[in-house]
């Protein structure tokens, strides 16, 4: 690899000086690195960067931050191909490939293509309503169905390639791929599944029922829909739909959500064969 695109969080301690350091050490070493300009704001929603910017060239997106900052520009670089590595400038990751006390060493190993391609999984969710799509986004963590100010539990149904399953009253549910099984999802009570695993995991949120709100876990050609009913005779307009926590999408009875695996996937940068469940082990006994 000789070109590069760098995409750092600034809010981060130390970011500048080591956005510096990677674009001098790369330059001497005969490469071309771009810095990406300042961070965007679009209708509410933070960008890093878009892709008009980045040069034709580009084999390689540094990502300077941490998990939140990959996933963000994971969305800003969707329907590209550039394969992403991170570099954790904060709490230990789950996606993030290298900290900073490993980055020229992990820097020479991209300069002589010392690496292999790792291949993630997104969700494609539709909001539906009156059979028009009103609202339509990918996800790399999880799409979610969740109250929003009030405290009144919601209304839906779950339907499983047009099969009806359930009607949950809830505070919600997390569909969850497999990079996101570790987020919100295992905070529900989600099963932790490889990354690299080809399903994705509905967890609803604090059902009301008086037997425990099982986890379902389907294979990657599924599709799922959420029917959003009224509650006790009331239309009530307290729920959204979240993608990856960011886009936050309110929704009302009868909107359907329309959820299935993505045609894009996240291609991430690894450098060793460094266990997931390793990173999972050091992550959970902090």
């Amino acid at each position: 690899m000789r070109h590069f695109y760098v995409i750092a969080n600034y809010a981060k301690p130390h970011t500048l000086f080591c956005v510096q350091e990677i674009k001098e050490y790369l330059t001497a070493k005969g490469a071309e690195c771009v810095i990406a300009g300042p961070a965007a704001s679009d209708n509410g929603r933070y960008h890093y960067t878009d892709t008009g910017r980045i040069p034709g060239d580009t084999q390689c997106v540094i990502v300077l931050g941490g998990d939140g900052t990959l996933i963000q520009a994971a969305h800003d670089l969707k329907g590209t191909s550039y394969p992403l590595i991170g570099i954790n400038l904060g709490n230990l990751g789950y996606l993030s490939e290298v900290d900073q006390e490993n980055l020229f060493p992990s820097l020479d190993r991209l300069l002589m293509d010392d690496f292999f391609i790792e291949e993630r999984m997104t969700l494609l969710g539709e909001i539906v309503r009156d059979g028009q799509i009103v609202c339509s986004d990918t996800a790399l963590n999880d799409i979610v169905l969740t109250r929003l100010e009030s405290m009144k539990m919601l209304r839906f149904s779950l339907y499983v390639n047009d099969q009806f399953i359930t009607r949950y009253n809830a505070d919600g549910i997390i569909v969850a791929t497999p990079t996101g099984s570790t987020a919100y999802s295992l905070s529900a009570g989600g099963p932790i599944v490889l990354p690299t695993s080809n399903l994705f995991v509905l967890t609803p949120i604090c059902a009301q029922t008086l037997t425990t709100a099982r986890s379902i876990v389907l294979p990657d050609n599924a599709y799922i829909r959420l029917i959003v009913e009224a509650k006790d005779g009331i239309r009530m307009l307290h729920q959204a739909v979240s993608f990856d926590s960011d886009n936050v999408v309110s929704v009302h009875p009868g909107d359907e959500i329309v959820i299935k695996s993505a045609s894009d996937k996240v291609r991430l940068i690894r450098l060793d064969q460094r266990s997931f469940l390793d990173t999972l082990g050091k992550k959970l006994s902090r």
